[in-house]
């Protein structure tokens, strides 16, 4: 005979056993919930570096545009140094035409993701891909450029790493300037607050400048300027030696701020290495590497020139050390050329610019 007893020890122990079912069963479902999130884990983890490569490629193989060819022996190179099969790999070239002012290249990367845990639900593997694109160009202007200048007769047979002069003294000029051009408002000249032309020298203009013919699009300021007429030896003084006094003695030599770029078979191509890179965030001090305008030519008292360009240089300092008193004060740059960017806008490509720079864009 049954008892009431043994009908609840009976009702009990069903209910035991359901339960151990339904959380067997949730542990199962937990289980592949926690297996699949590591995989898809996993598989957005490859696509990051997958995206990286793809940069990576990318800025390397601009540099050499429009040599499409070059650019493809070292996108290809590039690609074997991230771990990507050729086959991987698909480049498009898009040439420097009326409708694209660049030359461009286009990188998309696809590889086989294989799933560990998401098989038991019949999921093996997912395709994971990745694209950039990098163009070629060359700066059309902007702000912080040092208000000098050096002409493109100047620049014709300049080696790089060569000096340069980028500011004359009074006895070395006839046409009663000595290459300061006014980029800001004028100020005092006496290197206060007030002084724009000091202070451009020492951080860079505040105002935008563009190269001459360049496309609105890409930088809106002048291209004609006015000349910064006489010796301007206490501003230019004040400005020259803070900038060298305020350069971290890691980067106040021009061989420990640039090294042959390792990404270019051209000769005389630099990279700024990066702990001397102003450009960029962090770093040392280094106040010794300037942007500065390239004009057409010096003209006659207060007057007009026009911008064609830009150019990268090493303060060097004046061409008698500390001397810059009287009718001497002639500054001298060493000459550099690098392919990356410098904090100017990107423009047109110019293969005849002082400065080319790669730049990924959407």
């Amino acid at each position: 005979m049954t008892t009431l007893l043994d009908r609840r020890q009976s009702i009990a122990s069903g209910e035991r056993g359901q339960a151990f079912v339904m959380v067997a069963l949730l542990l199962a479902v937990f289980g592949g919930m926690v297996a699949i999130a590591v995989d898809f884990g996993a598989m957005a983890t490859d696509r990051r570096d997958l995206q990286n490569a793809a940069d990576a490629i990318a800025l390397a193989a601009a540099q050499e545009l429009p040599d499409e060819a070059a650019a493809q022996v070292t996108a290809e190179s590039w690609a074997t140094k991230n771990d990507i099969a050729l086959s991987e790999m698909e480049l498009t070239f898009v040439a420097q035409s009326v409708n694209e002012p660049n030359p461009k290249v286009i990188v998309e990367l696809t590889q086989d993701h294989e799933f560990t845990f998401a098989r038991l639900i019949g999921v093996t593997s997912a395709e994971v891909g990745a694209s950039a694109a990098s163009i070629k160009t060359s700066p059309a202007g902007g702000e912080g450029v040092v208000p000098l200048s050096v002409t493109e007769p100047a620049l014709e047979g300049v080696v790089y790493g060569d000096p340069v002069v980028l500011k004359y003294d009074a006895t070395e000029i006839l046409t009663g300037n000595t290459a300061p051009i006014r980029i800001d408002d004028p100020g005092s000249g006496n290197c206060t607050s007030s002084d724009n032309y000091c202070a451009g020298v020492k951080y860079g203009s505040q105002a935008t400048v563009c190269a001459e013919g360049t496309d609105d699009t890409y930088c809106t300021g002048a291209s004609v300027v006015d000349t910064e007429p006489g010796n301007k030896v206490g501003a230019t003084r004040n400005a020259v030696n803070w900038r060298i006094a305020n350069t971290a003695v890691e980067c106040d030599e021009f061989d420990e701020v640039f090294e042959d770029d390792p990404t270019t078979a051209e000769v005389g191509v630099y990279s700024l290495v990066p702990e001397c890179n102003p450009f960029l965030p962090g770093g040392y001090l280094s106040n010794r590497v300037i942007v500065i305008p390239v004009i057409e030519a010096l003209c006659n008292g207060s007057c007009e020139v026009t911008i064609v360009g830009f150019a990268l240089f090493f303060l060097e300092g004046f061409e008698t050390p500390g001397s810059c008193t009287g009718n001497e004060c002639e500054v001298i740059g060493r000459f550099a050329r690098v392919e990356q960017n410098i904090g100017l806008l990107a423009g047109t490509f110019d293969a005849d610019s002082e400065l080319q720079f790669v730049r990924l864009v959407s």
